[in-house]
């Protein structure tokens, strides 16, 4: 990429609240991560257009010159705490149990079918699939230190980010992770 050419892409910032060039971090090279699929049920129409959206920034990208690493998660487990699952709150669970098969069964069947719809509809495959439940461990830490820099907070067992802390310094993410 030439360092004259001008921007090919415009997009918004959510943390500067503007809308700005686009610029990789590294010249010529763009990462992307997009949120894939809980896999309980088939994927709907709602869930396929932001998979297509996705898909169609990374081949303009692509079409304009980048190399392209394109992350999409598949979250194949849900809730950790009885009490969600009592409640029915545990998608994949709730499907286990409707369906008569293991939490693990309908993550399986359900993740085959999303990569096949995207497959039918044309949509490239990610190049890392990273599964939740491959990730707990990371999750864990993650959290962890979201709380210790009082970005989040713990309440009855649960935790949120807390949307009123101090930005960080740098408008880069304040918490970076390597993806296997």
């Amino acid at each position: 990429m030439s360092s004259s050419r001008s921007p090919v892409l415009t997009v918004f910032n959510t943390l500067g609240r503007s809308k700005e060039p686009f610029a990789p971090l590294q010249p010529g090279r763009a990462t992307m991560y997009s949120c894939g699929p809980t896999v309980y049920r088939y994927a709907h129409i709602g869930n396929l257009r932001s998979y297509l959206m996705a898909d169609w920034l990374r081949r303009f990208l692509e079409a304009q010159g980048y190399g392209v690493t394109h992350v999409k998660n598949i979250t194949d487990v849900g809730h950790m705490r009885q009490d969600m699952v009592e409640r029915g709150e545990d998608k994949v669970i709730a499907a286990a149990l409707a369906e008569g098969k293991t939490p693990r069964e309908i993550a399986a069947f359900y993740t085959d079918a999303f990569l096949d719809d995207e497959r039918k509809l044309g949509i490239l495959p990610a190049h890392v699939f990273p599964r939740a439940s491959d990730n707990i461990n990371g999750m864990i830490e993650l959290t962890s230190t979201l709380i210790s820099r009082d970005y989040a907070y713990e309440v009855g067992g649960n935790v949120y980010f807390d949307v009123s802390s101090k930005r960080p310094a740098s408008k880069k993410a304040f918490v970076r992770r390597r993806i296997r």
